[in-house]
């Protein structure tokens, strides 16, 4: 039976509380013992791995992050700081509007430019338009400027108020190898060579512990190559990992459960599926 300690504030995120509650029910499983969790990374200890997990007089380190395109991560970054972020208000129109966004391209020209695209749009009695739209593409200006600012589809909607504009931004993440269980220790190999993963092998590496788990939530929009691959098999080949790091977990949610997928050099790969509590993961959280 797995618990968590008073240790425990209401500051841990659902997603890596889920973490948390999977990471000790498996190794209670490993061990044979009563495993709790206990969040770490608190006031004064920022900068510190998430959470411990207990056995005994025995503590182990775990460490909570996102296996995520690192592309579409940048992209988001950038719109979050220079886009006008998932809605905004256009004076003058006369209808409400969706605009779906590669967030590949230039925050600044869309944010500037939208306003009056928009409302040419309406004066030419254009309700609809998009990247692929053949039929106006090269000979209507604002259609395509829409398409060099990363418009996907741009679309009139019944119901909100005139002026409210709706963004989507969808990435286009390429097309990946899905046939190959081992495309997964290879996606982990590139990925652990990031900055910010080797800045959690460096948190686990002062906990000063043994046994140093990284687990990474896979991203569900931009790593659907994993759960592909997964589907395959479990991967033959082990994966560069930073010694730093003793155990690396990929968990990736199906409905009521979590495919947990996890490596280590002393048992190498295994796979689990845990039960997942309703709402305990949010993979909008800051990876």
């Amino acid at each position: 039976m797995t618990k968590r300690t008073s240790g425990v504030t209401p500051s841990v995120s659902p997603r890596e509380q889920a973490a948390a509650e999977v990471a000790s029910a498996l190794r209670a499983q490993d061990l044979g013992l009563p495993v709790n969790w206990e969040q770490w990374d608190t006031p004064p200890r920022q900068g510190a791995h998430d959470f411990w997990l207990q056995h005994g007089t025995i503590q182990e380190a775990l460490e909570v992050t996102t296996l995520i395109d690192q592309h579409a991560t940048t992209d988001a970054m950038h719109w979050q700081k220079r886009g006008p972020g998932f809605s905004t208000t256009v004076p003058g129109l006369s209808s409400a509007w969706m605009v779906m966004v590669d967030p590949a391209f230039n925050a600044r020209t869309l944010t500037a430019g939208l306003p009056g695209w928009l409302r040419s749009l309406e004066r030419d009695g254009i309700g609809e338009t998009g990247r692929w739209d053949t039929a106006r593409m090269y000979v209507h200006p604002v259609t395509t400027a829409l398409a060099a600012a990363g418009v996907m589809i741009a679309s009139v909607v019944p119901g909100p108020p005139a002026g409210e504009v709706a963004l989507a931004y969808l990435s286009g993440v390429p097309s990946r190898p899905a046939g190959d269980p081992n495309h997964i220790a290879k996606t982990l190999t590139e990925a652990l060579t990031l900055p910010r993963h080797v800045g959690d092998a460096a948190k686990l590496n002062r906990s000063g512990v043994t046994d140093r788990h990284l687990f990474m939530w896979v991203d569900p929009v931009t790593r659907l190559d994993i759960g592909r691959a997964l589907g395959e098999g479990i991967p033959t080949v082990d994966p560069i990992v930073d010694p730093r790091i003793t155990d690396v977990w990929l968990g990736l949610p199906t409905g009521d459960n979590v495919d947990v997928l996890r490596w280590s050099s002393r048992a190498g790969w295994r796979y689990a599926q845990v039960p997942l509590r309703s709402g305990s993961t949010n993979h909008h959280d800051n990876p």
